[in-house]
């Protein structure tokens, strides 16, 4: 640096004497790094012991080696000295530096002396869960490359190291086979890997938290019901499988664990199907089964439960809004333009004439599934001011889609539809109120999956008297707002976690002609919304946007046959 100074202060003073004559500046070109001492001239691996070299044009060294093997460097303290780490990768040998001029070795050899690394065994528990951590305190332990834990057969396997520095190792103990086993270390002895002695080696109990199924409380499978398996230690299962094939797990705990029952490859349509039913734990190396043999049934209409889609604003924790009951798939916002509507992001939202009611052709209208979302929203009811959860029908109203965005981005750009419009397919919903009997005894229906099929024989439809199973449905609704599916539960700008709401709603999905006068005769499929519970989380202390609804689906496969 004092060198770039001095010509910087020769070319001014030169500049002043010539005035404007022709000037020559001889450009300074820096050198490579000189070394001409360090100390100490010996370290310990793993230590990472500063070196602090002595010598010239060091300023702008930008790597530094210790017997080939690259070092950090700690400080460049002056163009005449700096310190490099001997971290336990660095080998005997000379120390070498390089700038962009160069590289240069020092003469000298720095001696790296190799500990061996002890367990202090006084200090280990008598016991340790598997697959919990364990802290191995002992001397040296930065040097430690590996933790191998071997068990009683024999068998040794490397634990996940989860941190590390001098004085312990903290690892994740490994699946065992017997409830004892040794703990052995592996480090480096210059280019040669060690490992202490087995025999040796510090011994330590191990705890197999092994799954303990009480007695099944189901007597056989429907597929697309989530279902319940209850015990002990059931958080250690890694997998559920029905026939093979793995089951999506819905939650799990020690104590309880839900999944999904997948659908089979030749399962049929009824209950003349059997299967097997086993789990898998302990990351998979053990299994058991469950039922060698157990009946399965697969119901005439499509189930999914355990649904959760979030509402919409940009600020939301998931952009995982939509949600089809013909396809069974939760959407991302991204894929609403071209999986979900395409026909509406094509027309930019004119697909409805008005609410419910389509101005496009039927080809183009059945080219899209049904599918809805929920909403946080505000508005009156009457003299009442409302801050509430809300489903949607796509075509129900042309002032929500634009509130999705695709990105976790605000800005109008990163929106569904740039401005007002509507979706594609015509909903409507319908809340089963428990204060009044045949409603209730439908609800009711719905949450114990009372019946075997959705079709016009199950749940007819009266065209005449406007009854969807005896439910009146004389004035049938585009959107329902949890003011009416949930009254009393939310408190408007309060968060409100994991709450419980058990509502049933009865779904209309329209033809291509939507809701005209004669809506009930062009009901094209019939189903069922059981929302379970809602964590309702407010934007900014107002309308719930942030929130996320839980709930499940029972959807008629095969149109209505009037």
């Amino acid at each position: 640096m004092k060198r770039f100074q001095y010509h910087m202060v020769a070319l001014a003073a030169a500049l002043l004497t010539a005035g404007c004559a022709d000037t020559y500046v001889e450009e300074y070109v820096p050198e490579a790094p000189v070394i001409e001492s360090f100390a100490p001239t010996s370290a310990l691996s793993g230590e990472d012991t500063p070196i602090v070299v002595t010598g010239r044009h060091l300023h702008a060294v930008t790597s530094a080696r210790i017997g080939g093997r690259e070092v950090r460097i700690l400080e460049r303290v002056s163009n005449t000295q700096l310190s490099i780490v001997a971290t336990r990768d660095a080998r005997t040998g000379s120390i070498e530096l390089t700038n962009s001029v160069g590289t240069t070795a020092s003469e000298a050899t720095l001696t790296i002396d190799y500990p061996v690394p002890v367990i202090r065994a006084e200090e280990l528990p008598s016991e340790v869960d598997m697959f919990g951590e364990l802290t191995l305190k002992g001397r040296y332990m930065a040097v430690v490359r590996k933790v191998i834990v071997t068990d009683g057969t024999g068998q040794g396997r490397e634990a996940e190291i989860r941190s590390q520095d001098a004085a312990e190792v903290v690892i994740r103990v490994p699946y065992v086979e017997t409830p004892t086993a040794r703990i052995t270390l592996r480090y480096d002895e210059a280019d040669t890997e060690a490992e202490t002695p087995l025999d040796s080696a510090p011994q330590i109990g191990i705890v197999r938290l092994v799954p303990t199924l009480d007695a099944l409380d189901f007597d056989r499978l429907i597929v697309g019901r989530i279902t319940t398996l209850r015990g002990t230690n059931l958080d250690q299962i890694t997998a559920v499988k029905v026939g093979g094939v793995e089951a999506n797990i819905a939650s799990q705990s020690a104590a309880e664990l839900r999944f999904t029952v997948p659908a089979v490859e030749g399962f049929e349509e009824g209950d003349a199907n059997a299967t097997t039913l086993t789990i898998d734990y302990f990351d998979g190396f053990e299994s058991q089964a469950v039922c060698e043999t157990i009946p399965a049934t697969v119901l005439a209409f499509n189930i999914w439960e355990g649904v959760t889609t979030f509402c919409q604003n940009f600020a939301c924790l998931r952009l995982e809004s939509f949600f089809s009951p013909e396809t069974g798939v939760v959407y991302h916002n991204s894929r609403w333009r071209t999986e979900v509507d395409p026909v509406s992001y094509g027309k930019l939202g004119a697909v409805c004439s008005k609410n419910n009611v389509p101005s496009i052709t039927e080809e183009e209208y059945n080219s899209v599934n049904p599918y809805f979302f929920f909403s946080g929203n505000t508005g009156t009811q009457g003299n009442t001011n409302y801050c509430t959860l809300q489903i949607n029908s796509p075509a129900g109203s042309n002032g929500q889609l634009k509130n999705f965005p695709f990105e976790a981005n605000n800005n109008s750009a990163y929106r569904l539809l740039p401005g007002n419009g509507y979706g594609t397919p015509a909903l409507t919903f319908r809340y089963l109120d428990p204060a009044v009997a045949n409603e209730k005894a439908l609800a009711d229906k719905v949450r114990n999956l009372d019946f075997r099929t959705i079709d016009e024989t199950a749940f007819p439809i009266d065209t005449e008297q406007k009854t969807v199973a005896g439910v009146n449905l004389k004035t049938p609704v585009a959107s329902t707002n949890s003011s009416i599916w949930a009254p009393g539960i939310f408190t408007p700008g309060v968060e409100q976690l994991a709450t419980p709401v058990d509502a049933v709603l009865l779904v209309l999905y329209y033809n291509y002609k939507g809701m005209t006068d004669d809506a009930l005769s062009n009901v094209k499929r019939i189903g069922f919304v059981h929302i379970v519970s809602a964590n309702y989380r407010p934007l900014n202390g107002v309308a719930p946007a942030l929130s996320d609804v839980t709930y499940n689906v029972y959807w008629q496969k095969e149109d209505y046959k009037y």
